[in-house]
């Protein structure tokens, strides 16, 4: 990238805030600067720091409102869900460009909010849902051309705890099963089917805190099944197409193994190859902000992902 120093706001100090610190080390240069805000986990944050080398500098900061009146160009919020409408509004009415990690918001009205503030201002303001841009989901796609998918059903559980981008991840108990998983459920369906609108359906919860749902995406019917206390990492997909056929995709590790007619589809040739999704989103938001045309298809941007508040919220409400 060719610009002049830029500087950006990472506010949390999480494990995720620590995967997007590494990232952007990566992504910006040496003359940049990430002001990195948060008030707990400043030892481990300053060893972080020491490891990320020919990056960017870096500068612990305890308070937001101090990062902002360095004018950073960007923010990056990582703090927990619960926060993030509170964090998001005050980067974006400082005039700054924000990228919100899933869920956006737990309300619609709030997530509806967040995007009128932006488009006011001429600001980004895009969710991170690094489902759509996996590029391994994408490369199932492509293996179903022409295949008009019937249904769809999904498995989505998570280990009580499980090691993830080198850290242990813990259970998010205090995030609505919901709002924690719809959003990639939503994702793969988007990918999949194309429809931002899904109609959510019938919803149950269960006594071990896992919840099941249907929807509806176009004519495409899909069920989900999801949890957070699994023994095991749960990631499949589930089709059947309009033909009578059937595919697969599980992807608990990453790029997964695809499955068409009990035959094994090729492997994503560009995992390995191209930044993980997790990289690309953020390396996409900083493209968008710097862009003279944005452009207003790019399915990050909060205004075309609202529907992932709207059918969380709807069965939220259901549970």
């Amino acid at each position: 990238m060719n610009h002049d120093r830029r500087i950006v706001a990472l506010v949390g100090g999480g494990r995720w805030g620590r995967v997007h610190a590494s990232n952007l080390a990566q992504l910006l240069t040496p003359r940049d600067r990430v002001l990195w805000v948060s008030r707990h986990n400043q030892d481990i944050l300053r060893d972080v720091i020491k490891k990320l080398r020919n990056g960017p500098e870096f500068e612990l900061v305890t308070n937001l409102g101090d990062a902002l009146l360095a004018r950073p160009e960007t923010a990056l919020v990582v703090t927990p869900p619960n926060t993030h409408v509170a964090v998001a509004e005050a980067c974006l009415r400082g005039g700054v460009h924000t990228f919100v990690e899933k869920p956006l918001a737990f309300k619609v009205g709030e997530a509806r909010s967040l995007i009128d503030t932006a488009e006011k201002s001429n600001l980004v303001l895009a969710v991170g849902l690094h489902l759509l841009s996996a590029s391994y989901l994408h490369h199932f796609k492509s293996q179903l051309v022409a295949r008009g998918i019937l249904r769809i059903s999904i498995r989505w559980f998570d280990a009580i705890n499980e090691v993830r981008y080198g850290e242990v991840k813990l259970a998010d108990d205090a995030t609505p099963i919901v709002h924690d998983v719809y959003p990639h459920v939503w994702s793969i369906v988007r990918v999949l089917t194309g429809y931002d609108e899904q109609k959510t359906n019938v919803v149950s919860a269960r006594a071990d805190g896992s919840v099941s749902f249907e929807l509806t995406a176009g004519s495409t019917k899909v069920e989900a099944q999801c949890g957070r206390r699994a023994e095991i990492r749960e990631r499949k997909i589930d089709i059947v197409l309009s033909d009578g056929s059937s595919a697969s995709l599980d992807f608990a590790h990453e790029p997964g193994k695809g499955i068409l007619d009990g035959v094994t589809l090729p492997s994503d040739p560009a995992w390995g190859k191209t930044p993980r999704p997790a990289m690309v989103e953020v390396m996409e938001f900083l493209e968008q902000v710097l862009s003279v045309s944005r452009n207003r298809e790019w399915p990050h941007l909060a205004s075309n992902c609202i529907d992932s508040v709207v059918g969380a919220e709807t069965l939220n409400s259901k549970v």
